[in-house]
């Protein structure tokens, strides 16, 4: 252990970008450089033991904005939390999570994270919470021209959608997230299968997928929310079926049926949507 040193200010460097995105890579197997053109969140702050000048251990946090029960809520998230295979068992995750909770004690009450492994988190204070998908069925209507599937392998779909973001509108008053683009993106440039479809008539890009004969609704970025009937007339899907992945307060609209899933949330501190029907988004690696 000697010969490592820690660090906490590489996040806003190129070099510890780099090193970080081969961490996440050689762990999780997720090539975060797709951001290097979309953008990087700059709100992240990322503590990490380095030996000499590779990354072994890695926790970071970085700043989100939340709707809860009508109120603006200011929180951290934890991402980015990996350590070398062979540096594992050294106590390195604990003592760097330990310095990031400390960080964000002094600055928020809430923290949360997602993941697969909730046992790594509870010591730390975190617990799970639950989110639901609301459905209904679906009669698709004739749509009207205009609409297009957005790529970010085009310039100028990722400003239009990165001018929407700086203008966009919370999903729900309820409970949602109104987070910076980069996790978006991200998971959007590396799932097979997301559309984004920019609606002109309504300002607005929805985020869809489908499976089998179910339209599966996973995020808006609009200035204003749009109804789902509006959404409707403007989309050229044949389905038979919705699922709706956001908390669907402001999209005019009734699910017929809900059920609770796990998504991998946990919480640290107070989170007034915990016990209640609602969904923050999926659109985050």
């Amino acid at each position: 252990m000697d010969d490592l040193h820690f660090r906490s200010d590489y996040a806003r460097t190129a070099e510890g970008l780099s090193e970080l995105g081969r961490l996440i890579r050689d762990v999780f197997e997720i090539d975060i450089s797709p951001l290097d053109r979309l953008g990087h969140d700059p709100s992240v702050i990322a503590f990490g033991w380095w030996r000499q000048d590779r990354l072994v251990a890695n926790v970071s946090l970085y700043e989100r904005r939340l709707f809860l029960r009508g109120e603006c809520v200011s929180a951290l998230g934890v991402q980015s939390v990996a350590v070398r295979p062979q540096w594992r068992g050294k106590g390195l995750f604990r003592d760097l999570m330990r310095r990031a909770l400390r960080h964000a004690d002094g600055r928020t009450e809430l923290v949360i994270l997602a993941t697969e492994t909730p046992s790594l988190y509870r010591p730390f204070g975190f617990r799970q919470v639950r989110e639901t998908i609301f459905s209904a069925g679906w009669v698709s209507r004739q749509s009207q021209a205009g609409c297009r599937n957005l790529s970010l392998a085009r310039n100028e779909d990722v400003a239009l959608l990165l001018d929407l973001f700086s203008r966009r509108a919370p999903t729900s008053l309820f409970a949602s997230a109104c987070d910076h683009s980069s996790l978006f993106l991200l998971k959007a440039a590396l799932t097979p299968g997301i559309r984004l479809v920019h609606i002109p008539d309504l300002d607005a890009v929805v985020v869809i997928r489908t499976d089998a004969d179910t339209l599966i609704l996973l995020d808006i970025v609009a200035p204003e929310i749009p109804t789902l009937e509006d959404i409707r007339t403007h989309l050229d899907v044949e389905c038979s079926r919705i699922e709706v992945h956001l908390t669907p307060d402001r999209l005019g609209w009734r699910p017929e049926g809900q059920h609770s899933v796990d998504t991998g949330y946990m919480v640290r501190g107070p989170f007034p949507a915990e016990g209640s029907a609602y969904m923050l988004s999926t659109m985050r690696i």
